[in-house]
């Protein structure tokens, strides 16, 4: 019964159900919720729940809006984020066309709709998960894509997405204890291959027409002309990784480096050249070399006045946008505010490397969860090993500046609630005591609070020595001050 009622939570029928099991959801607090829903996902996972169809129910008509159900959650991703599922739901629904279309028993078609629709649910709710859980290399996927990495890198896109189906199946399994790593390492892959692309699409055309002057012993005989197209491929290479996302910027020095790399083959053509050529014939080339040079520089200068105005036009944008925001009760300090901020959110991710901690943002605050913190069996005591993994939290903490901060001891379920209780509340306070008795910028005792929750929140089930290893953990949340947002 229990298994069932899990299975209901998550794998609940939307059109009929709906509000009842988002009230469920709801009532329970967020870090149970995960830990449920992953449960209960995998629980479900080989065997949904079916609702039937009641049998004044018209298949077509069925049939008709699950197949619209699985268009929506193909646009949303679900069928990468949870493969098997919605490969189930689609095959239900394959099955279920072809047996209307034979005209077979009506309650037969429904039921295999209805088997659709349970594993399209599970589909959505593995999903969602999944977003929960690997939000950051979705995002990372979803650049490279814009970027246009599938085109430019297909085999390489490919082999980052057999790795990506892999992860999601593991969440669909509840298998998390690799989740961090494999995370980490699947997001810096699109990323790299984003940047990749981004360089392909603005720098082949110079890059083969380098290729092409050595190929045509510019060395020998254009090396000044060669050396300056090379700089500027170099530079307009470092702008776009220290740049990626700055377009206008982009394509302004992108499109210097291509007139310098032309200017490369044709002066070299014309120093071979010369010793065939009569002095005046020599002459009016280089003449013309200089000429086409200038135009390009010309409309160089057209296009950056063009992006001078776009940007202008970009700025007046966000001075609009910050005063609709303070319409809604959003000024635009606050606006700025919430910029810097998030700005510390991403300098302090990558304070740590993924085996030390991992960083999330929940609303304003920052959770950085201790992944490397280990502490000797049973005891509270903050060793060696630990100091430099904690001098990093403390870091960041300086740069939140007088934000609020919580120190969260977490245990797993070996032993009784009261000796979890107080282990987790002594392993909080010891953090806290290292933080503030090292000295830096952490001034107040008042701003930090060291709680021990002991087994209470769970991040996986406390049944498999994984899923214990990842819930004995220390968690840092901190959270700036209304002043600050």
């Amino acid at each position: 019964m229990r298994r069932h009622y899990l299975c209901k939570v998550v794998c609940c029928d939307f059109n009929l159900n709906r509000n009842k099991c988002m009230t469920s959801l709801s009532n329970l607090p967020k870090t149970l919720l995960l830990a449920t829903v992953l449960t209960a996902a995998a629980a479900c996972s080989s065997k949904p729940v079916v609702q039937d169809f009641p049998a004044t129910a018209n298949p077509t008509e069925e049939i008709t809006n699950l197949e619209n159900e699985v268009k929506t959650a193909e646009s949303n991703q679900v069928n990468v984020l949870s493969p098997r599922n919605f490969k189930e739901a689609h095959e239900a629904l394959e099955d279920a066309k072809k047996m209307n279309m034979k005209g077979k028993d009506a309650e037969d078609t429904l039921h295999q709709v209805a088997l659709g629709k349970a594993y399209l649910n599970n589909a959505n709710a593995v999903a969602e998960v999944a977003r929960n859980n690997i939000e950051d290399v979705i995002a990372a996927r979803e650049a490279a894509v814009v970027a246009g990495a599938p085109s430019y890198f297909g085999k390489d896109f490919k082999n980052a997405d057999e790795d990506f189906t892999d992860l999601t199946k593991d969440i669909e399994k509840n298998k998390l204890s690799g989740i961090p790593k494999e995370r980490s390492e699947l997001q810096k892959h699109y990323l790299d291959l984003e940047l990749k692309a981004i360089k392909e699409k603005h720098l082949k055309g110079s890059r083969e027409g380098i290729k092409t002057a050595k190929k045509e012993k510019a060395q020998k005989y254009a090396p000044r002309t060669l050396a300056i197209a090379e700089k500027s491929y170099a530079d307009t290479e470092a702008y776009i990784t220290a740049n990626r996302h700055n377009t206008s910027g982009i394509e302004a020095r992108a499109k210097e480096t291509s007139i310098a790399v032309e200017h490369a083959v044709n002066i070299n053509r014309i120093s071979q050249n010369q010793k065939n050529l009569p002095p005046e014939e020599l002459a009016l080339m280089i003449e013309q070399e200089k000429m086409r040079v200038a135009a390009k520089e010309s409309q160089l200068e057209t296009v950056n006045d063009e992006l001078q105005t776009t940007q202008s036009a970009l700025d007046r944008q966000k001075d609009a946008t910050a005063a609709a925001a303070a319409s809604l009760g959003m000024t635009k300090e606050a606006y700025e505010a919430q910029k810097r901020l998030n700005e510390k959110y991403e300098t302090a991710r990558k304070e740590f490397d993924p085996s030390e901690a991992e960083v999330y943002k929940q609303g304003d605050a920052l959770l950085i969860r201790l992944k490397g913190m280990e502490f000797p069996s049973s005891k509270a005591t903050i060793t060696e090993r630990n100091k430099p993994l904690l001098n990093k939290v403390q870091k960041v903490m300086e740069e939140f500046g007088s934000s609020a901060v919580t120190i969260e001891g977490h245990t797993d379920s070996v032993g009784g609630k009261k000796v979890n209780d107080r282990l987790s509340q002594n392993r909080a306070q010891a953090v806290k005591d290292y933080l503030q008795s090292s000295g830096g910028g952490i001034e107040s005792s008042a701003k930090i609070e060291a709680v021990g929750y002991g087994y209470q929140k769970p991040l996986a089930t406390n049944k498999t020595a994984d899923g214990r290893a990842q819930n004995r953990r220390v968690d840092i949340v901190i959270k700036p001050q209304s002043t600050e947002l």
